[in-house]
C-alpha cells in the first residue's frame, strides 16, 4: 500500500518529460553515426537485429532443444548487434575526440601564424589527423560550394560529437563577428578535452576488470549447461518439462539482471551534445 501511494504521488507531481518520436529517431540516428554506421538506416539496423535474433534462436534450438532457452537465445541475438555497436560507439568516440584534440591544436597554431580560419581548416585536410582528413576535406569543399557556416553544420551532423559541436559554434561565431580570441578558445577547449579524456581512460581501465568479471560470471552457467547437455543429455531431462522450463527462465532472468546491474554500477557518464538545432 505504501508503494502504491508513493508511486501515485510521484506520478502526479513529477514533471512529465516526453520525447517526441522525431527526437528519438534523431537520437538513434546519431548513435548509428557515432558507431560508424553512417550509411545504415535505422530500419536496416532493426532488420539486421531481428535476423540475428532468429538465427541465434534457431541455433539454440538445434543445440539444446528447449523452447525457453531458444527464446532467450533469440533475445540475446536480437540485442547482440546493439551491444556490439555500443562498444564500438565508445571506442570510435574516444578515437575521434583524440584526433579532434590534435586537430584543434594544429588549427590554433595555424591561426596564430596569421592564416585565416578557412585556410587553416583546408590545411588540416592535408596534414591533420588521419582519422579526420577526409572530414576536413569535405568541409573545405562544402565551404566553397555552400558557405562556411553550412559546411560546419554538415560536418557537425556527420561527426555527432559534443567536442566538435563547441568547435563549430566558436568558428561560426568568429566567422560572423570576427575577433582575435578564437585561438585562445581553441587552446582552452583542447586542454579541457585532453584532461577529460585522460580521466576517462583511467576510469575505463579500472572498469574493464569489473566488466570482464561480470561476463565470466554470466557465461559460466551457460557453458556448464551446454557441457552437461552435450555429455549427458538424460541428466538434464528434468528441464524438458514445463516446470523445468520455468526454472530455466527464472535462472536466466536472474543472471541477466545481475549482469545488467554490474554494468549499470560501472557505467561511465556520457557526454551530451550541445548547441544542436
Amino acid at each position: 500500500m505504501a508503494s502504491g501511494v508513493y508511486l501515485t504521488f510521484d506520478g502526479l507531481v513529477r514533471p512529465r518529460v516526453s520525447r517526441l518520436p522525431r527526437e528519438r529517431a534523431r537520437a538513434a540516428r546519431e548513435f548509428l553515426v557515432r558507431a560508424g554506421l553512417r550509411d545504415v538506416t535505422l530500419r536496416d539496423f532493426v532488420l539486421f537485429s531481428v535476423v540475428s535474433g532468429l538465427l541465434a534462436g534457431g541455433v539454440a534450438q538445434l543445440a539444446l532443444g528447449w523452447i525457453a532457452v531458444s527464446v532467450l537465445g533469440g533475445l540475446i541475438g536480437l540485442l547482440g548487434p546493439y551491444a556490439y555497436y555500443i562498444r564500438r560507439h565508445d571506442q570510435r568516440r574516444s578515437a575521434i575526440q583524440e584526433a579532434l584534440i590534435e586537430a584543434i591544436e594544429q588549427l590554433r597554431d595555424a591561426i596564430r601564424t596569421g592564416l585565416s580560419v578557412q585556410d587553416a581548416l583546408g590545411g588540416l585536410a592535408r596534414t591533420g589527423p588521419e582519422v579526420l582528413r577526409g572530414e576536413f576535406g569535405t568541409l573545405s569543399r562544402d565551404a566553397r560550394l555552400l558557405g562556411f557556416e553550412e559546411a560546419l553544420v554538415a560536418m557537425r551532423d556527420r561527426l555527432a560529437d559534443p567536442v566538435f559541436d563547441v568547435v563549430a559554434c566558436a568558428l561560426s561565431i568568429n566567422d560572423r563577428l570576427g575577433g582575435r580570441l578564437v585561438s585562445q578558445v581553441l587552446d582552452r577547449l583542447a586542454e579541457s578535452t585532453r584532461a577529460q579524456l585522460r580521466v576517462e581512460q583511467e576510469v575505463r581501465a579500472h572498469q574493464g576488470r569489473t566488466v570482464l568479471s561480470a561476463r565470466i560470471v554470466a557465461a559460466a552457467p551457460l557453458v556448464a549447461l551446454i557441457g552437461l547437455r552435450a555429455t549427458n543429455p538424460r541428466y538434464l531431462d528434468i528441464f524438458s518439462s514445463v516446470v523445468g522450463q520455468a526454472v530455466l527462465i527464472g535462472c536466466a532472468g536472474s543472471v541477466a539482471l545481475g549482469y545488467a546491474a554490474m554494468l549499470y554500477l560501472t557505467r561511465l557518464p556520457g557526454q551530451r551534445r550541445v548547441l544542436v538545432r
